[in-house]
């Protein structure tokens, strides 16, 4: 049986409270430190402030990469 971990992330001013498989944190946190990144990044290039705007524009990035164009 794995070892289950509670760990808290933070994403856009949120912070998501998660259960997990040990072996997955590192991976997550990476993810979330990615997200961060990119908000910050889009919030420069566009004066954008609203962060749901901000995580909009991410995931279209995101689906725009990972599905295919």
């Amino acid at each position: 049986m794995s070892e289950k971990l509670k760990i808290k992330l933070s994403i856009a001013n949120r912070v998501y409270p998660l259960t997990i498989e040990a072996n997955q944190e590192e991976g997550l946190r990476k993810a979330a430190k990615n997200i961060e990144a990119m908000i910050k990044q889009f919030e420069k290039s566009y004066s954008v402030c609203d962060k749901q705007d901000v995580l909009a524009m991410g995931a279209l990035q995101f689906a725009w990469g990972v599905g295919g164009h």
